[in-house]
């Protein structure tokens, strides 16, 4: 029996007085199928509603990507380990190229080992947000063996600062805490974690005279969010979790700098609007108060 002929039976058999589950039995549906099709033919009449069925038959069948297109969504993810919708306005912003944002994980389903983009992750609380540039700073720590890298980030423009040490130590924290100052300016609040290399001056240093330095809560991941999301960019995107030696500094340095301007001006962010670049979106912040401002990388 057809799927057509099906509505029409179902309909004269509910008209002859049989009840749902009756007409589902006849037609090989369940009672709730049966009942939404009758309510939906009361309100357009059998033949509206089988000529809607009908048209619902005929949707256009997905586009085929291109070669080139899969080779982009491949490059692209191989290069910067890019979630989908960061690759669809890659394509979009820069190749000229419209991908809907299922076909780009097809691609990556079928090319890498993904998890679902659709998971849902547990909120763990609310935090209070910075409203304005240089409201807050985090700064952390990322251990590459016998480097580290001394990480800080605004949390509300995502602009970052990257400085390669030796140790852990706190007079190493308070010399690139200078550095990473020269950048951001003037900073409200500045936060980290206890780590020894955020002891001793640190605090006194990071509050200068007009600013505050505040620790993290221990065991509460949300403190250290946006710094923590930009480690592991850090590592994801640039260095990797390999280990490097000392006699490498200036090496991995300047691996560092090349990746912070990519950072800053080509790579889209979703916690920003539009999943604009820090550098757009500091832009567009000043210009809607009549300032100006020029964004720039954070480089030794």
């Amino acid at each position: 029996m057809g799927t057509v002929t099906q509505y029409e039976l179902a309909w004269e058999l509910y008209r002859a007085g049989l009840n749902g589950e009756e007409v589902g039995k006849r037609v090989g549906r369940d009672r709730a199928t049966v009942y939404r099709w009758v309510s939906q033919i009361k309100k357009l009449g059998i033949r509206e509603f089988v000529r809607r069925k009908k048209e619902c038959k005929r949707r256009r069948q997905p586009r085929t990507l291109t070669p080139e297109t899969r080779r982009q969504i491949e490059e692209i993810r191989r290069k910067w380990g890019w979630c989908g919708q960061k690759i669809q306005k890659e394509l979009r912003e820069n190749h000229g190229t419209a991908v809907c944002l299922m076909s780009v994980y097809r691609v990556l389903r079928q090319s890498f080992e993904i998890g679902s983009p659709w998971k849902h992750y547990k909120k763990r609380g609310d935090l209070t947000k910075a409203s304005v540039p240089r409201e807050e700073v985090q700064h952390d720590t990322v251990d590459f063996g016998e480097l580290f890298a001394y990480t800080s980030i605004d949390t509300f423009t995502k602009e970052p600062a990257v400085v390669m040490g030796m140790n852990l130590l706190a007079e190493t924290g308070v010399r690139n805490l200078r550095l990473q100052q020269a950048y951001f300016g003037e900073v409200a609040t500045h936060q980290s974690d206890e780590g020894p290399e955020f002891r001793g001056e640190f605090p006194a240093a990071a509050a200068g005279e007009t600013g505050s330095h505040r620790y993290s809560r221990p065991y509460k991941k949300n403190d250290q969010a946006e710094i923590e999301n930009f480690n592991r960019s850090l590592r994801k995107e640039c260095l990797g979790w390999g280990k490097y030696t000392r006699n490498q500094l200036d090496e991995v340095q300047a691996r560092v700098d090349a990746w912070l301007a990519h950072w800053m001006f080509e790579r889209w962010h979703m916690g920003l609007p539009d999943m604009a670049t820090p550098a757009q979106f500091t832009s567009a912040w000043y210009a809607e108060r009549n300032q100006e401002y020029v964004p720039v990388a954070f480089a030794l």
